[in-house]
């Protein structure tokens, strides 16, 4: 029998740290998607969905029968009851109906409050994205629909912060999309796992999990046939480098020693003693102290003051956009407007020039206009001074369109590499976000 991982506050502390740094990904079971039926008791949807479905066909379990929306859509199907079609428009009317009347379990609230990249979601419904709406956070949804797969997912996990949410097994707006029956399920497996490409679940998706690699399995069955192949699948390209925890609900099944054995040997899965319920109000918790730490860390002391020189009349909206990214570096920012009522101007900059570690003229037509700029005079000086090993650092940057032919275009500082004008380009924030890097490796490194 394998040995269960127990679940003392350093696994909670290393999980939570996971998800404030954004590289964690939440599966969510059938079992997790939880809302209040009509006694007041917290049930699985999928769960009230096949109640629903057993009470409008009449239908008489046995004792050894299972309430579940795979085996009661089934069962109608094999007794030629319904049609995959009219029972795939049942679900997605129930769903629709429970949209915005159910109360879903407040676990859920707790979870979204927290910083997941990924959501995967196994159930019919989208009503995680709710939650969301609640909290104004964006986020990007998408499902599979196996009846017409597409192995597209419009999504550039490098370039777009936003959280994605993807559904599985389809989504109720696409009724045709929903895997129900087990029959369903065998041609959803052949086609994620067949030859056919367009066919398979996005790469970009199980590429994904290459850099989110933590993951939070909440509310699976592990007993269930069809998990294992669907995982062989989504960890096709990652298999050894992922780390998988499970956290069932109170009322679940545990999984079997022999289960375990196999989700551990393949997937290397966890599976820690405590329930979801517990689970998730110790994560939240320890997500807070986390919080509540970085809050109370003293903002950090400049290590270096920075001069910006920039035409302030015209280039004003690229100084505003470098700016955004900038704030968040170690370093105090000074500018031609901070000269006013300090006397000289001439004698100002020569002051800067003296006090400041780094210089970031910002090159544009506008700039090389002395009436505008006064540091044009200086330009050649500026460009001698530029040594980064001996702590001063001069980066001109191409904000707009603009010849390369004086003092500054020649220094080998120059950004962005590509010699590419940053305003206009599209990739405003890429390059913004590039050149802060840049120098915050820079000041980290001042002595």
């Amino acid at each position: 029998m394998p040995a269960e991982l127990s679940s003392p506050a350093e696994l909670y502390q290393t999980i939570a740290r996971k998800v404030k740094d954004g590289t964690c990904v939440l599966f969510l079971g059938p079992a997790a998607l939880a809302a209040k039926d009509k006694d007041g008791n917290w049930e699985p949807l999928t769960e009230l969905c096949a109640r629903h479905l057993v009470e409008k066909y009449k239908l008489e379990l046995g004792a050894e029968e299972e309430c579940s929306l795979p085996y009661v859509t089934s069962l109608l199907r094999i007794q030629n009851r319904s049609t995959d079609n009219v029972l795939q428009e049942e679900v997605a009317k129930f769903y629709s109906d429970m949209e915005e009347s159910c109360e879903l379990h407040p676990a859920l609230e707790q979870l979204t409050d927290l910083k997941f990249r990924i959501v995967i979601n196994t159930t019919p419904d989208n009503f995680i994205t709710r939650l969301y709406d609640q909290i104004a956070q964006a986020y990007h949804a998408d499902f599979y629909n196996w009846y017409k797969p597409s192995t597209t997912l419009n999504f550039d996990f490098e370039k777009d912060s936003r959280v994605v949410i993807y559904n599985l097994l389809g989504s109720y707006v696409k009724p045709e999309s929903l895997v129900l029956t087990y029959k369903q399920q065998l041609s959803y497996i052949k086609k994620i796992v067949g030859e056919q490409q367009n066919e398979r679940i996005p790469d970009a998706l199980t590429n994904a999990f290459k850099d989110y690699r933590h993951h939070l399995f909440l509310g699976f069955d592990f007993e269930d046939w069809a998990l294992r192949l669907v995982l062989d699948n989504l960890y096709k390209n990652v298999r050894d480098n992922i780390q998988p925890y499970s956290f069932t609900t109170k009322d679940e099944r545990p999984a079997d020693a022999d289960t375990k054995v196999f989700f551990q040997g393949e997937f290397g899965m966890q599976f820690p003693k405590d329930n979801l319920e517990n689970f998730v109000d110790n994560l939240v918790k320890e997500y807070q102290k986390l919080e509540s730490s970085a809050a109370a860390t003293a903002p950090q002391a400049p290590k270096a003051k920075i001069l910006v020189l920039h035409n302030e009349a015209t280039d004003k909206d690229g100084f505003d956009l470098l700016l955004k990214q900038l704030r968040s570096l170690p370093a105090q920012f000074v500018s031609l407007s901070d000269a006013v009522g300090q006397g000289d101007l001439n004698s100002w900059l020569q002051n800067m020039l003296n006090e400041c570690q780094v210089v970031l003229p910002l090159l544009s037509a506008d700039f090389y206009d002395s009436s505008q700029n006064p540091a044009i005079s200086l330009l050649a000086e500026i460009a001698q001074r530029n040594n980064p090993r001996k702590g001063f650092l001069v980066m001109p940057i191409i904000l707009k369109p603009v010849p390369l032919d004086g003092p500054l275009g020649a220094l080998p500082t120059l950004r962005p590499t590509d010699k590419q004008a940053i305003m206009g380009s599209g990739k405003e924030a890429q390059y913004a976000a590039e050149i802060a890097e840049g120098l915050k490796k820079y000041i980290e490194n001042l002595k």
